[in-house]
């Protein structure tokens, strides 16, 4: 398994390539900020992290709206840049897994980044998102759908970062469960392809979310005896209600039956 130092290497030599999401507008961005807008609109958010911030864009977005922003990322060349360019933000260097922010935030993003974490640190990643977490935290997240990234690392190889797993819907659920989180909203949208991308907004379950299994009082024998005999009773009345009337029906058949019979 490749090592950090070797991750973070490569995304030094990474910085050059996001710059142009700076001068050129990426669709993939502008969707993830109009997803972080319909959560400013409906959710009171005065704190944001910014997991894998890269040179800060989105960082930025989310400081015009929340007072209070961390941004993580292992390249000193990505924050060396974000912290160049973007005011106001608290831009972190190190691997997510082992820095120390000192506080818990209402918001933390996820934006294309898991994927990039050895499939055998994701359980990890998200026990150390539960690290800064309030009950209330919303975690917002985007992945490559799994089924593309399969295609392109069968097709173009060459076009796929040092880390690109490929996460599945099961394996997605997997990492959850653990730290009590639940889906909120879940949709698709794509780029340069149909269904390329998976957005999901999550959110801790409620304490004591699952319902505690009630036991029901065992009845006396006189409330069973009386349970008994009201049954007993309704169904002799039901007996004596259509008596009558299977009497009459049978009448009716014996009736039809005999002038079909002259008709003949």
């Amino acid at each position: 398994m490749l090592n950090s130092e070797q991750i973070r290497n490569f995304y030094n030599d990474f910085t050059e390539y996001l710059i142009k999401d700076r001068i050129y507008p990426n669709a993939r961005i502008l969707q993830i900020f109009r997803s972080l807008d319909d959560i400013f609109k409906s959710h009171r958010v005065k704190s944001a992290l910014e997991i894998g911030c890269g040179i800060g864009i989105i960082s930025e977005h989310i400081r015009k709206s929340v007072p209070t922003v961390y941004a993580v990322d292992l390249s000193e060349s990505n924050i060396r840049f974000a912290s160049s360019t973007v005011n106001k933000v608290n831009f972190v260097c190190g691997d997510f897994l082992e820095v120390q922010l000192g506080q818990k935030f209402d918001l933390i993003t996820l934006f294309d980044v898991l994927e990039h974490f050895p499939q055998s640190l994701h359980h990890k990643v998200f026990k150390r998102i539960q690290d800064y977490s309030k009950p209330s935290t919303l975690l917002a997240v985007t992945i490559p759908d799994a089924d593309f990234l399969d295609c392109y690392r069968q097709h173009f190889p060459e076009k796929l970062q040092i880390v690109d797993e490929s996460i599945h819907f099961e394996a997605f659920l997997s990492y959850l469960k653990p730290v009590d989180l639940e889906i909120m909203k879940f949709h698709r949208f794509g780029i340069d392809y149909e269904n390329q991308y998976r957005y999901y907004l999550l959110n801790y379950r409620p304490a004591g979310f699952a319902l505690k299994k009630r036991t029901l009082p065992k009845p006396s024998w006189i409330k069973l005896a009386l349970s008994k005999a009201i049954i007993k009773a309704q169904i002799q009345f039901r007996k004596l209600k259509y008596a009558g009337y299977r009497q009459r029906l049978g009448d009716a058949r014996r009736t039809t039956t005999s002038v079909v019979g002259v008709e003949q």
